[in-house]
């Protein structure tokens, strides 16, 4: 795996737009924006993640004071087919557009892109956004909520809204280095249980982000993974254990953090590319660590996939953030 090194290019600000079942005690007065409708005012439930990504975006400009000629690069992707909210959000700004797919490690794999064009020069400053919708996931990938689908302990629910984030050469989060993940896949075919196929690859980029940086995991003061769940937190620290003899005392997983917080029992926390930047902007970022080293999770199956029995892949992409 390719470790990248950054030396000059910071998280600047985010704008965060949530759903209605993910308000809580955790995140409660902190985000920008609480939306109470699914659709948004729109006709289907696509439009309204459509809309969401859209105000997230537009928010964030007012948020720092920019017009959309002010920025140099658009970055971002979601879970729809073909990424389809990313790309009809973006076709409202006149701002090149880079649309990329690692399902719910797309916001790592956008810092990383970001960060790599602002530190070589290319551009001045870029935004990163995602968004995830529950009853668009669960239509998607399982069955739609209507079926009344009996849910395991090891399922996720996918968090709906938005954030963007906007990075430049300035900020108060530096993104310091990051990890590229690669593709895991240990022939584990239950969509069910993301969290489960997810681990591999969580523990794989940990392992060799700490072994290309020669640091201990006590380095940072938190290792922040984007939506394995309990069970995959579980694997995670058994994983590194076991292959790599690696003892891991400071994981913790957005989602678990996001549901836990209204002890919701019934499932293994929140899944969905949210996760990740929504716990770490109104959360995390709050709290006094320094050193943040965050990891997103994708599980990289498709209902086209799941049909044809495949296995569930999955990659993971690690950011060093430290914040100043």
């Amino acid at each position: 795996m390719k470790t990248i090194k950054f030396h000059n290019v910071f998280i600047n600000n985010n704008y965060t737009l949530l759903g209605r079942n993910e308000h809580g005690p955790i995140i409660e007065n902190k985000v920008d924006k609480n939306l109470n409708d699914y659709y948004n005012k729109e006709k289907t439930v696509e439009l309204g993640e459509i809309s969401y990504q859209k105000e997230s975006i537009k928010g964030l400009l007012n948020k720092i004071k920019k017009h959309e000629n002010d920025i140099d690069l658009l970055i971002g992707g979601d879970l729809q087919n073909q990424i389809l909210a990313t790309n009809f959000a973006a076709k409202n700004f006149n701002i090149s557009h880079l649309g990329i797919y690692s399902a719910c490690a797309t916001f790592a794999e956008g810092l990383i892109i970001g960060a790599s064009f602002i530190e070589n020069g290319l551009v001045k400053n870029a935004i990163v956004t995602t968004s995830s919708h529950n009853l668009v996931s669960e239509k998607q990938f399982r069955f739609p909520i209507e079926y009344g689908a009996i849910r395991k302990k090891v399922n996720t629910f996918t968090a709906t809204g938005s954030v963007s984030t906007y990075i430049s050469k300035k900020g108060n989060i530096k993104i310091e280095s990051a990890t590229i993940g690669k593709v895991v896949d240990i022939n584990y075919d239950d969509p069910n249980n993301m969290g489960a196929c997810m681990a591999p690859s969580a523990a794989e980029t940990i392992y060799e982000h700490l072994k290309s940086t020669g640091r201990k995991p006590d380095y940072y003061d938190l290792i922040l993974t984007g939506d394995i769940g309990k069970c995959g937190t579980l694997i995670v620290e058994e994983y590194l254990k076991r292959k790599y003899n690696l003892i891991v005392k400071n994981i913790n997983d957005s989602g678990v953090l996001l549901f836990n917080a209204q002890s919701n029992k019934k499932i293994s926390g929140g899944s969905g590319p949210i996760c990740l930047p929504l716990i770490l902007f109104n959360k995390i970022s709050k709290i006094k660590y320094r050193k943040i080293l965050i990891v997103g999770t994708g599980s990289l199956h498709s209902a086209l996939s799941s049909n044809l029995k495949l296995s569930v892949p999955s990659i993971s992409h690690a950011v060093s953030l430290e914040v100043i």
